[in-house]
């Protein structure tokens, strides 16, 4: 497929996604200009991009990229609107115009671990060449547009920021949960819920393969059919509905996870005609995926665990439950998302967790959490972790249910960091 995007192209954010767009779009003849629009990075930092330099107007803009951490509400967004500029992104290019099959992968807890162990199920049935995987939890995959890969799959974490004009489906659409998240982005739970449904709301690209039984294509939604809120998504929508799988070989899985992750995954995989014996044998090997209670080290009979891509209380609440009773000790901090924290509480003296509060919510989680389950708030990330170490118990993860943006410019750094220091005990 030739690009039909030319002329001056805008991008709305410079992080992961936005030199992942302007990687791309340096590789576009038909592109005059890049120009990027984002306070935070420097000019110098813009320009090891050919053709890209800093914005300082939509004047004489052809096309707009929203990168995902920017809302619809944004100044330039509704700038780009009153100026009849097409606003588009790196998922909606993706979803419109990969030519194989997509799998998308959303939800409030639990996307990146499924998003991973459905790569893995396909690379094992399919082999490891016809499997591509993109998005949230990794680059925008445009580089994969132009190539004709009808007979590929291309697995892809979606958020909230990515899905909301979204104006494709993937041809297999998972959904795992949906609980309070990102409320300091979403206006509130009913426009974050809405963005979500947005994977099982339209057609996928008529440019996709799809799932071709004979001539016809299938569109299928793998759905939790135990949240209310993803139970209502199948109502109305053409997509073949498939539910969370019951039948799970629990005793033969290596990983640490919520088990709606794992059915969900297989039924994924079964929809995606993989065999039995496949899915069985990636469920011994599969070890999870980084920052994902990821195990660190273990020393002096202590396990230290590296959660740090845990950023809800229900996320925590997975960490809590995945260890004996009595047996954990977490680190909770971090900042805030006005998440409602009260699930997480019980279910902190419900499993008898130790609890370290550090960063901006160190006060909050001090004040809510009886003092018999947690330790006296410390002044640094460092102090935090020996004072987690204090308590003698046998588990330690980082699992702080907050951004991390107090603190480390992202959850990956977080738990690099935590990685370090127990690396240094």
């Amino acid at each position: 497929m030739q690009s039909k995007i030319r002329g001056v192209v805008g991008i709305l954010g410079f992080g992961v996604d936005g030199q992942g767009v302007a990687e791309w779009l340096v590789t576009q003849d038909a592109v005059d200009r890049i120009l990027v629009f984002d306070d935070k990075v420097s000019n110098a930092e813009v320009q090891k991009f050919r053709k890209a330099e800093i914005g300082s107007t939509l004047e004489g803009i052809d096309l707009l990229f929203r990168s995902p951490g920017f809302p619809l509400i944004h100044p330039l967004i509704a700038d780009a609107k009153k100026r009849e500029i097409l606003i588009t992104s790196s998922t909606r290019e993706v979803l419109k115009n990969f030519s194989g099959n997509t799998v998308g992968i959303t939800g409030s807890n639990g996307k990146t671990t499924c998003t991973a162990l459905i790569q893995e199920f396909l690379k094992g049935e399919y082999g490891e060449e016809r499997v591509e995987r993109g998005g949230n939890d990794g680059v925008p995959r445009l580089d994969l547009i132009e190539q004709k890969k009808e007979d590929c799959f291309l697995v892809l974490e979606l958020s909230s920021f990515q899905l909301i004009d979204s104006e494709y489906s993937p041809n297999v659409a998972v959904v795992l949960n949906v609980t309070p998240n990102h409320l300091d982005w979403h206006r509130d739970m009913g426009e974050y819920a809405e963005a979500k449904r947005q994977i099982v709301a339209h057609p996928p690209s008529p440019r996709s393969a799809g799932l071709r039984r004979g001539k016809s294509e299938r569109q299928i939604a793998v759905l939790n059919q135990n949240d209310p809120i993803v139970k209502k998504f199948a109502e109305g929508i053409k997509s073949d509905v498939h539910w969370f799988t019951d039948d799970v070989p629990f005793d033969q899985i290596r990983v640490k996870s919520h088990p709606d992750t794992i059915r969900a995954a297989i039924t994924a995989a079964r929809a995606l005609k993989v065999s039995e014996s496949t899915i069985l044998k990636v469920l011994q090997e599969f070890k999870g995926v980084p920052h994902r209670i990821e195990f660190v080290r273990e020393l002096d009979g202590i396990k230290y665990y590296n959660d740090s891509s845990c950023t809800t209380p229900e996320s925590a609440i997975v960490a809590c439950e995945a260890f004996e009773k009595g047996s954990l000790t977490i680190l909770l901090g971090g900042r805030d998302k006005k998440m409602d924290f009260s699930n997480l509480y019980e279910v902190i003296k419900e499993r008898d967790v130790a609890v370290v509060p550090y960063g901006e919510m160190a006060a909050t989680f001090q004040k809510n959490i009886p003092t018999s389950y947690h330790l006296q708030t410390t002044t640094s990330f460092e102090e935090a972790i020996q004072a987690a170490r204090s308590t003698g118990r046998p588990n330690i993860v980082l699992s702080p249910s907050c951004t991390s943006f107090d603190m480390f410019k992202n959850a990956k750094e977080r738990g690099k960091k935590f990685g370090e220091i127990v690396q240094s005990f």
